[in-house]
């Protein structure tokens, strides 16, 4: 598996306490005994711990996405991430103009 997969595992094993054992590429979200609310907050740590922006959130809330395409949407939001993305520990800034 690829190594996104292996930090998703850790992170529902570690931030969730879902079994090791119960965790495959096919189990659902819900079969992990994730809920909508669950699957958001889910989302919301990797996006912390990866720097990531995930597109397609609203298509896992339901539950029903499987592991492997959970993955496969972060895969993505990795993908399109614009290379001019501040480096870690920066941050964009926005210059407002004085009224």
């Amino acid at each position: 598996m690829t190594p996104l997969y292996e930090t998703v595992k850790t992170t529902l094993t570690g931030h969730f306490n879902i079994p090791d054992d119960t965790i495959h590429p096919a189990a659902t979200l819900e079969d992990l005994g994730m809920d909508s609310i669950a699957v958001v907050e889910l989302m919301c740590v990797l996006q912390d711990d990866l720097g990531l922006r995930v597109p397609d959130l609203d298509t896992l809330k339901g539950g029903q996405s499987t592991l492997a395409e959970a993955v496969a949407a972060l895969e993505r939001a990795q993908d399109d991430e614009p290379a001019s993305a501040p480096a870690d520990g920066e941050h964009a800034t926005v210059e407002t103009a004085a009224r």
